[in-house]
């Protein structure tokens, strides 16, 4: 057990023991999952070719939900397997698909991107 001291609560002296309770858990990371809309699916299967921009359009779905739906930056996604050049070419076809559009085009800045959740509405 801990120490022992006391307090006044009501004009009452109150015996307190502190516990000892040992270091404080670590919390765990946790694993997120994307939902990907029926109409992202749609336009994603038959116009776009490469893995790469399918992979980029899941983790800009999942960065537009951290975001609440506000633009958002794009940094470099090499974490994600995505090199710079593979990001570039991606943000360009899901662009001309009507998926995504591009806010803020700063040069030495990361580009911020907007997700359009129905692109039938384009």
């Amino acid at each position: 057990m801990g120490e022992v001291y006391y307090i006044y609560r009501r004009g009452r002296k109150i015996a307190v023991r502190d516990l000892d309770i040992g270091p404080v858990p670590r919390k765990r990371r946790q694993d997120y999952c994307v939902l990907v809309p029926e109409l992202w699916v749609e336009k994603l299967l038959p116009a776009l070719s490469t893995s790469a921009t399918r992979w980029l359009a899941v983790v800009l779905l999942w960065r537009s939900f951290r975001s609440r739906g506000h633009p958002f930056a794009c940094p470099n996604l090499e974490r994600y397997g995505i090199s710079k050049y593979q990001k570039l070419k991606s943000l360009a076809e899901l662009e001309r698909a009507g998926l995504i559009t591009v806010v803020g085009r700063v040069p030495g800045r990361s580009l911020r991107v907007k997700i359009v959740l129905d692109p039938s509405k384009n």
